[in-house]
């Protein structure tokens, strides 16, 4: 029998040594690429002072690390100046699983307790001014009626954060006195939500005029981010929401401009899933998913090369532009014009 070296030719060796000297370059290549991924790991566990001293549990944050360096490189992909910047953040080493956990979106409302809420809404006139030409850049922050940024934490009660927040600015615009309002009131004695583990703006919104609640100040009722009992049985001394409307706007965000510019801030449910790695600029792409998130719009641009809404988060300070993100106008980006609540005080 013939040897098959006998069929190879000249060229057939040349290829042979060439893909031989591949295998040896990409090999270790390969293991550098993993050695600075390994580095930068480091580098960012101590710039956000962390640690994992547990074997296991450092190469699990590290896999997930991987994760969202790969996610990084994709949402910049193309990106302009007037795009969305992703990179290193707190939530960079959390798997995509446990980032969805810190939102709203694993214990969700009850289908049942959110259609009965919504099915009873009433479209109620806020102030308006429709026919006013709107103005340019509205950023209730200039006005001192919004509060500083808070932080929920590993509480999903975004639901609350943003209605107290909403609350205590169309109070501080009635009376010129901002006050932080109780978030935990709302989240340990709401009978249409599940404290902690999740919760809808329009049914605590409904909770709170059908029962004639109160909100009572941050100092009366502290924050502690846990679910536990309500600690009040009387909730009439406090601030009550005179009207409320809670409403889709999809194609009609020319509405939800008015409201920010003509009654205040607005609270909207929003799709956060692919927040994990914002770092800061204009969202306009990349931002599609279940309503998992909750928060407050402040404002907006409509000078900006992208108009955009000013949206306050609920993830601290040290996440997005001091707690902030920029969600382009128009095109129901983020879903945030699903559903948008807001509300007078009395």
């Amino acid at each position: 029998m013939p040897s098959p070296l006998r069929n190879f030719t000249y060229k057939t060796y040349i290829e042979l040594g060439f893909y031989i000297a591949l295998l040896f370059f990409v090999v270790p290549c390969k293991i550098k690429l993993d050695s600075e991924i390994r580095e930068q790991f480091h580098e960012y566990l101590s710039d956000f002072n962390k640690s994992y001293p547990q074997e296991a549990e450092f190469q699990f944050r590290f896999a997930a690390f991987k994760k969202s360096l790969a996610n990084i490189e994709q949402l910049n992909a193309n990106k302009t100046k007037s795009s969305a910047q992703y990179g290193l953040t707190k939530f960079s080493d959390f798997t995509a699983e446990e980032f969805l956990d810190l939102q709203n979106n694993r214990a969700r409302v009850r289908r049942d307790m959110r259609s009965a809420a919504q099915s009873r809404l009433k479209k109620v006139a806020l102030r308006s001014a429709y026919e006013k030409e709107l103005p340019q850049i509205v950023d209730w922050r200039n006005k001192n009626v919004v509060s500083k940024g808070k932080n929920q934490k590993n509480c999903g009660a975004c639901w609350a954060f943003a209605v107290s927040e909403t609350i205590e600015s169309m109070q501080a615009i009635k009376t010129q006195q901002l006050t932080d309002l109780s978030i935990q009131q709302l989240i340990d004695c709401s009978s249409y939500n599940n404290g902690c583990k999740g919760g809808d703006t329009c049914a605590l919104l409904r909770w709170i005029k059908v029962n004639n609640i109160a909100i009572m100040n941050e100092t009366d009722y502290p924050l502690v981010l846990e679910d536990q009992k309500c600690q009040k049985t009387d909730m009439s001394e406090g601030v009550k929401v005179g009207t409320y409307q809670c409403n889709s706007f999809v194609g009609r965000e020319d509405i939800i401009l008015k409201l920010l510019a003509i009654n205040g801030p607005v609270a909207v449910a929003i799709s956060g899933e692919t927040w994990q790695n914002y770092f800061g600029g204009v969202i306009q792409f990349h931002c599609e998913g279940d309503l998992s998130h909750a928060v407050q719009i402040v404002g907006y641009n409509l000078t900006a090369k992208v108009p955009f809404y000013i949206v306050r988060n609920s993830w601290g300070e040290d996440f997005g532009d001091n707690g902030y993100l920029y969600v382009a106008i128009g095109g129901n980006v983020c879903g945030l014009a699903y559903e948008v609540a807001a509300v007078t005080v009395l």
